[in-house]
């Protein structure tokens, strides 16, 4: 089969390669002049520092998702990373992120004797809420009402660009607390590395299959669909249907890409006040080369709305609303033939990288199936 698939990131290169391993005959097109989407990095020319050019992206995964690690494997080898962030709070003092014994006793400067007094001391903040209604009651519930005004709210509403009780649970949910001294960020991923040669070696290597053709500066226009038997496209839904419904909202972000005159105290560091969400130092993370300066590139986040970012859309804004009005795009996506949504922005779903690959992997071979 011919097959068009619109979006060289994680899903739309990992369908391409799985397919064209298949026997079938692939084009992948992109508006951007680079294939790996938001994964994209580069060597930057001052420092020779790798930077991800759309924030940080880390590759960890759980043991369900362990198959997609397999398949990047072919692509890449990888260097153990663990990620650890830190909160810089209004007094110039930072803690660990997520939540846990150090961020507790530096916070309300005391000190524990056990993991169990310092877990005790904590339930004593925490407010008893059975099912959270929102973030703000999620963030009540985890770590009480002085740590979380410090170290949840000011970050996630900067995030959102809303109140925290205006967010649904699901987004508060996603922000660890950990017991003991544990500051990783992702201490329950039983796979935790970052491709050797950086996302941009990886994805030219997934897409370097002589049944892929690879075009890029390409925008879509659904005319092309005609040329293909099938087409996975990575685009966003609401804009393929002309917004007929609706728009689905999204936030988004403004990179400042800077320098730094010494690395910090864990790769990335959020800030509680100011413009800024949080700053990742890229040579501290193990597949960038050393700095040839004496200072460190360095990139600030500052979070946004779409037509501030040149249209560029990041986080799907889900709630209750939101979703029935994806889900009114999805049933009439599903009515056209020779078509699949696919991405962040075709199911309106953010996910990392090893989930993206895992879901890509499961709508090649339910595609596979279909066809057999």
């Amino acid at each position: 089969m011919k097959i068009l698939i619109v979006g060289a990131g994680i899903v739309g290169a990992a369908i391409g390669r799985i397919l064209a391993d298949a026997g079938h005959s692939i084009t992948v097109i992109d508006k951007r002049d680079h294939v790996g989407g938001n994964c994209y990095d580069y060597l930057d020319k001052t420092t020779g520092e790798r930077i991800h050019k759309f924030g940080p992206h880390l590759t960890h995964a759980k043991s369900e998702e362990m198959p997609a690690v397999e398949f990047l494997s072919r692509f890449t080898e990888w260097v153990p990373y663990e990620h650890r962030v830190r909160v810089r709070m209004g007094n110039g003092k930072e803690v660990p992120m997520p939540v846990n014994r150090e961020t507790v006793e530096t916070f309300f400067k005391v000190k524990f004797e056990s993991d169990e007094e310092c877990e005790a001391f904590l339930d004593t903040k925490r407010e008893k809420i059975e099912n959270p209604r929102n973030s703000y009651e999620v963030f009540l519930k985890g770590v009480g009402q002085e740590l979380a005004d410090v170290l949840f709210i000011p970050y996630t509403e900067r995030h959102w660009g809303k109140k925290a009780e205006e967010i649904e649970a699901s987004v508060g949910a996603r922000i660890p607390v950990s017991k003991g001294y544990e500051d990783r960020y992702f201490p329950n991923d039983a796979f935790q590395a970052m491709p050797k040669d950086g996302f941009t070696a990886m994805f030219e290597r997934m897409l370097d299959h002589p049944n892929i053709e690879v075009r890029l500066n390409e925008g879509f226009e659904k005319w092309m669909m005609e040329s293909f038997d099938f087409t996975f496209t990575a685009q966003r839904i609401d804009e393929f249907f002309d917004f007929e419904y609706g728009t689905l909202p999204y936030r988004s972000l403004k990179f400042n890409h800077d320098k730094v005159w010494g690395k910090q105290s864990a790769t990335t560091l959020n800030f509680v006040n100011g413009p800024y969400n949080r700053r990742t130092v890229w040579g501290m993370i193990p597949n960038s080369p050393n700095s040839t300066q004496p200072y460190f590139a360095a990139t600030y986040e500052i979070p946004c709305t779409p037509e501030e970012a040149n249209s560029e859309v990041f986080y799907p804004m889900r709630n209750t609303e939101t979703t029935a009005l994806y889900n009114i795009y999805k049933e009439r996506a599903q009515s056209l033939k020779n078509v699949e949504f696919v991405g962040r922005t075709g199911w309106y779903l953010y996910l990392d990288t090893f989930p993206a690959c895992t879901k890509a992997m499961a709508v090649v071979k339910e595609f596979l199936n279909g066809i057999h």
